[in-house]
């Protein structure tokens, strides 16, 4: 699986300010921030029905990049889970961002 957002993208997304200088990072919440990229990647392209997309960070449509960054956002700020995660829902902004994009369901 890539990940569809870099570190650098995240970090000014969810305005972490992490400590480092240019592209080397050199902070406690790195590992953290790395596994919630992962799972926010696999949670969308999942949604998406495509396990076998060819995007990278750097070619991934606008819409599922800001999709991404969604999740991320809710992975980062609701760990505990008790938050409505209302973009979250199937009426949600990441499932608005995401539709177009989905393989449809076949019944």
């Amino acid at each position: 699986m890539v990940d569809l957002v870099t570190v650098e993208e995240a970090n000014d997304h969810l305005r972490l300010d992490l400590e480092g200088n240019d592209d080397e990072f050199d902070d406690e919440r790195l590992p953290d921030l790395e596994l919630k990229i992962a799972q926010a990647s696999d949670i969308v392209v999942g949604y998406l029905k495509k396990p076998d997309n060819t995007w990278t960070a750097q070619s991934v449509p606008p819409a599922i990049k800001a999709a991404t960054l969604l999740v991320l956002s809710a992975l980062w700020e609701d760990r505990e889970g008790t938050g409505d995660g209302d973009f979250l829902r199937p009426d949600g902004a990441v499932a608005r961002l995401l539709v177009r994009h989905r393989d449809p369901a076949i019944a």
